[in-house]
């Protein structure tokens, strides 16, 4: 299985990951052979790239996923309807004020969309849902999931989600605290539904986080930790982060002898994997990175931007090449050989199984499969 540009696909490929659309349902399951309206409909939804099965090839690569289709397609809905009720509750949301927008938060209106029974409980069952599956992966799959224009608010809700669960685990959360960091993930832009995306960047990031977080707050029965995941996302180690300038310690102990207020473990936590997301997803400003380069993007950024106590969780449970990724290779051997991830080293994040199937001419050549583990000078890169 492997990455391709939706306006690179042609007829006659096999779909090798479920595409889910912006209300949760499965557009086009695995094993479905595109066609020309496939692609066409792909196109005109806006997605930007879809997984495809490697048929010619003799060993099979099954993708990784880091949720099941229906537990994604099930978060999407949830997630959608949420969105929706708020603004069908509140129809002008982005003509009013800044103030007029907290006092709509705090509203009888508003806690009334937060109650038991309301659309807030079906994401808590998410939550608990992504919880269950993560708990049984000991890496990340390290591959965005499929997202269209209508859908990527959503999605990199989810995968926010999964990230920051995966890391959260691995440096002992205990399972309260991953229960609110979930349903935090999940509703970490949920501020989003109120902002005018005319704004400017740092106009937007300040209001959808103080926003989300007075919405959160404000539920009858809210979580301690939830709403700080929606207000702290934004920040920065060095306190040049939205919307308070927090300043943090770099570590994953809390350090109680800087002045307040300090950054909570699960804001942190956060910020790391909404930055791995985005970078892997694109923004309007920005296009997608690939993931050896999002991975060299979140290094730099430890220690002034994201903390490094758990950028170092991360780095131990991201492959640097997912599997099913297309590389090329870098070094005198095979220079310029395409190939693909099929393997993954637990131990060696960075030196991946791969098959190469063309020759550094772009001609298919019958597969070699070699584990660059066994040589410490073998390189490779991502190809997207």
């Amino acid at each position: 299985m492997r990455v391709v540009k939706v306006a690179n696909l042609e007829s006659g490929l096999v779909v090798g990951r479920p595409v889910i659309d912006d209300s949760g349902q499965i557009l086009l399951n695995r094993g479905v052979v595109l066609t020309e309206t496939y692609i066409r409909a792909l196109e005109n939804k806006g997605y930007e790239h879809i997984y495809v099965s490697e048929a010619e090839l003799e060993v099979i690569i099954e993708g990784d996923e880091d949720l099941k289709p229906a537990t994604r397609a099930k978060a999407v809905q949830s997630l959608r309807n949420v969105f929706d009720m708020i603004e069908h509750q509140v129809p002008n949301l982005r003509d009013m004020s800044f103030e007029d927008l907290r006092t709509v938060c705090a509203s009888e209106a508003m806690q009334d969309l937060l109650k038991a029974g309301g659309p807030f409980d079906d994401i808590q069952g998410v939550a608990a849902n992504i919880l269950g599956e993560v708990l049984t992966r000991s890496t990340l799959a390290g591959l965005t999931s499929i997202k269209s224009m209508d859908s990527k608010l959503y999605n990199h809700s989810v995968d926010v989600c999964v990230v920051a669960l995966m890391i959260a685990r691995s440096i002992g959360v205990d399972e309260v605290q991953l229960k609110q960091l979930a349903t935090g993930c999940l509703l970490h832009d949920i501020g989003k539904v109120f902002v005018d995306r005319n704004e400017s960047a740092v106009s937007q990031i300040r209001q959808h986080t103080l926003l989300g977080f007075e919405l959160l707050r404000n539920s009858p029965n809210p979580d301690i930790l939830a709403p700080h995941v929606a207000l702290e996302h934004h920040e920065h180690q060095d306190g040049s982060g939205e919307p308070r300038g927090l300043v943090g310690s770099n570590t994953v102990e809390r350090d109680r002898t800087l002045p307040p207020p300090v950054p909570t473990l699960v804001g942190e936590i956060a910020a790391v994997a909404n930055v791995y997301d985005a970078l892997l997803t694109g923004t309007p400003e920005h296009p997608p990175m690939t993931p050896d380069a999002v991975v060299q993007a979140i290094r730099s950024a430890a220690g002034t931007r994201l903390n490094q106590g758990i950028v170092a969780a991360f780095i131990r449970l991201v492959p640097v090449y997912p599997l099913g990724t297309e590389i090329i290779v870098r070094s005198e051997s095979y220079r310029n050989y395409t190939g693909i991830v099929c393997g993954i080293n637990p131990g060696r994040l960075d030196k991946p199984n791969i098959i190469l199937f063309k020759d550094n001419r772009g001609q298919p050549i019958s597969p070699i499969e070699l584990d660059t583990g066994e040589d410490s000078e073998f390189r490779i890169r991502c190809k997207f």
